[in-house]
């Protein structure tokens, strides 16, 4: 069964049918400055996910250019944008064991920097994250191994981190709600930098919200985030990334790997950004810095 919502796959399937996600697609460029970015974010990407996976990231290709740090920073500074197609970030959350086995040579094949984000403490050498230790951390597993682990190694997030973006997903895959104490939020944010640096040996300077709900969103742990040297912050709100996005704002839009072409395109059509933009605008006041 596919892990599409049903009243989304059936409305993207009507558009898809009546032509009306090529319109919005049309309307989405003319209005969408030239030098932009969209970010993506999945969770799991099981084996039995590899070919929807690799289908969407042909598809990807055809129209997007691959973006590293290097090529965010640039554009953020108001740096020129040299390529004549907009940059895709695909990004990962969780730390999920099936993203190093079967997203990291998916990207490789066809090109792409991956953006892996992950919860410092539940790499697997801390702990053996499990199945259930991940439903636990409200992490959903995926594929099932033999010897239980769910969750990256150390030195698959290494290997990871040689060609592809390593950023902090919190340290125990916590909501920033308003209500958790300093402390809490210290740890989460601050902590799980450290831990991430020490394991890997270089700068980690890519945060990662956990959640997209409203209320996973609070001005402390923006405070946070901005004073302790993130240079980017992700959130999931859907909206493009141009030269005036805040660095601290970054948003991704939701698809996750076994989910067909037409509700891709219906995600990356603009419609989604419509839909988030009041949502989007409350979250941006709250956690403006």
């Amino acid at each position: 069964m596919s892990s599409v919502p049903r009243k989304k796959a059936v409305l993207a399937q009507a558009m898809a049918a009546t032509r009306l996600t090529s319109a919005a697609e049309l309307a989405h460029r003319l209005v969408t400055p030239r030098a932009h970015v969209r970010a993506v974010n999945y969770h799991g990407t099981p084996e039995r996910f590899a070919a929807s996976f690799d289908r969407q990231l042909a598809y990807y290709r055809e129209r997007f250019d691959p973006v590293t740090a290097e090529d965010l920073d640039r554009l953020l500074s108001g740096g020129s944008w040299e390529r004549s197609r907009p940059g895709l970030i695909i990004s990962f959350d969780d730390g999920l064991r099936s993203n190093f086995e079967v997203a990291r040579p998916a990207l490789e094949k066809h090109g792409f920097v991956g953006w892996f984000f992950v919860p410092a403490g539940l790499v697997s050498g801390y702990t053996v994250v499990t199945a259930e230790a991940a439903r636990a951390a409200s992490i959903v597993p995926d594929d099932a191994y033999d010897d239980g682990r769910q969750t990256m190694s150390w030195d698959e997030l290494r290997e990871l981190a040689r060609r592809h973006v390593v950023g902090c997903h919190t340290r125990t895959h916590r909501h920033m709600r308003a209500s958790l104490p300093e402390d809490v939020v210290r740890s989460e944010v601050v902590v799980a930098k450290t831990m991430l640096e020490q394991q890997l040996a270089r700068s980690v300077d890519v945060f990662c919200w956990v959640g997209g709900e409203e209320w996973a969103y609070s001005a402390s742990a923006a405070r946070a985030i901005a004073s302790s040297g993130y240079r980017f912050s992700f959130m999931t709100n859907s909206a493009v990334i141009t030269r005036k996005t805040s660095r601290l704002q970054l948003q991704r839009t939701n698809i996750e790997a076994d989910w067909p072409l037409d509700v891709v395109r219906f995600q990356l059509s603009g419609a989604m950004d419509l839909l988030y933009l009041p949502k989007r605008l409350r979250v941006n006041r709250l956690t403006a810095q």
